[in-house]
């Protein structure tokens, strides 16, 4: 049914709202009574892979929510580092530590720092200069850092605080245990541009453009020069899509898979509707990007975790 003029702001001011209000209560539940929550989930499975996330002190109730809902459709992870922008509060780290024993928090003050040498891989060492700048000069420099120094022990899911997991996430089991195995996998990105203007001006338009936000690592990178030599390029210029753009590079020049976007979602699509496009029994997972936050927090918490 067509919709009358200005319906869809409201729609989405009304959403957002109500979102907000679910968000705060999501919050105050958690910070009070965790261990109730987390019981509430009653899942017993593993899963023989780790997770990284990168988030902050502002990110905090979409990690917590992303962390449960990976636990309720997926599983317990060997290994949860949650990568901190520095500004993660004392209470948020202890509440995180205290009421997920898989979860490490690990933070690194890069204005300290004269030089991230020693603290880069091998591979990353000639370009230790450039991805220091880079850090102190935008937060996803410091998410590149830390994704590009992560030690592949294990299978390694790679994500911002912003996704949820649903009940098709059964899929990581079948994806790390296929044989002959794929190098990885990444979410195809919702459309081509979202990419450093440099970058867009030297290549033409791509199939299956990568977004930085969810990348599943199952073998370590063989090919690191073509994505760090982009570096170079910016010359300390960042923009949005700069980080996003290396990660393009480094994935497919490592032969990565794009996963199903019927079932991976990234879309926008449903932001001016009270509906949801989306049932949570088809999608194995939603990443909730700016113009879809509202709809992370537009249901009640138990709707996302099957309760």
């Amino acid at each position: 049914m067509k919709k009358i003029p200005g319906q869809s702001k409201i729609t989405k001011s009304t959403a957002t709202a109500i979102g907000a209000r679910n968000r705060d209560n999501f919050l105050k539940i958690f910070t009070e009574n965790a261990s109730a929550i987390v019981k509430s989930i009653n899942q017993s499975k593993t899963i023989a892979m780790e997770v990284a996330s990168f988030s902050s002190f502002n990110d905090f109730p979409e990690q917590v929510l992303s962390i449960l809902s990976f636990i309720k459709h997926v599983g317990t992870p060997i290994k949860w580092t949650v990568y901190s922008d520095g500004s993660h509060s004392d209470e948020q780290i202890k509440l995180l530590k205290l009421n997920f024993n898989f979860v490490n928090v690990c933070s690194i003050d890069f204005s300290t720092k004269e030089s991230l040498e020693e603290l880069c891989r091998d591979e990353l060492k000639p370009y230790h200069t450039y991805i220091l700048d880079y850090a102190n000069n935008h937060a996803f420099g410091k998410r590149l850092f830390y994704y590009l120094n992560h030690s592949l022990e294990h299978p390694t899911l790679f994500i911002d605080s912003d996704i949820l997991f649903y009940e098709k996430s059964n899929i990581f089991e079948m994806l790390i245990n296929e044989n002959p195995k794929a190098d990885g996998w990444f979410m195809p990105d919702a459309f081509w541009g979202c990419l450093d203007s440099r970058y867009k001006a030297a290549h033409s338009e791509q199939m299956y453009q990568v977004n930085a936000g969810f990348m599943f690592v199952l073998k370590p990178f063989e090919k690191y020069n073509k994505a760090l030599d982009f570096y170079k390029i910016l010359e300390s210029t960042y923009e949005y899509f700069s980080e996003q753009t290396i990660i393009n590079i480094l994935l497919k020049d490592n032969n990565f898979m794009p996963l199903p976007s019927n079932t991976f979602i990234l879309d926008s699509a449903d932001q001016f509707d009270f509906s949801y496009l989306y049932n949570p029994r088809d999608i194995a997972v939603r990443h909730y990007t700016g113009p879809v936050r509202h709809k992370m927090w537009q249901k009640d918490y138990k709707w996302h975790l099957s309760l």
